[in-house]
């Protein structure tokens, strides 16, 4: 039986990181070479809460319950990856 609540917070999370790894794809080259740092960092920022979401979903396909450092994790991570996606847009003008 899958534990319903932790499996679609996993991949919802998933489908979030996957679509901000797409948003780095439509940056042309010379803005992804001159905001090289944020743009490293907001791709590692989305592979870190991809793979705290699949995390997730594997524990929900466990039948169990988020654990609490799993949900802060993922707090903590996605709070960062909005941080930097806004500076990140803002040092390019997107916004």
């Amino acid at each position: 039986m899958v534990s319903l609540l932790p499996f679609v917070v996993g991949v919802g999370f998933v489908v979030a990181a996957v679509g901000g790894l797409y948003e780095v794809t439509n940056y042309t080259e010379r803005q992804r070479r001159d905001e090289r740092r944020l743009v490293q960092a907001f791709a590692y920022g989305c592979l870190l809460v991809a793979a705290l979401g699949v995390a997730a979903a594997w524990v929900g396909l466990q039948n169990a319950d988020l654990p609490f450092w799993l949900f802060v994790s993922l707090a903590v991570a996605v709070v960062g990856v909005v941080l930097v996606q806004r500076r990140l847009r803002r040092r390019l003008g997107v916004d």
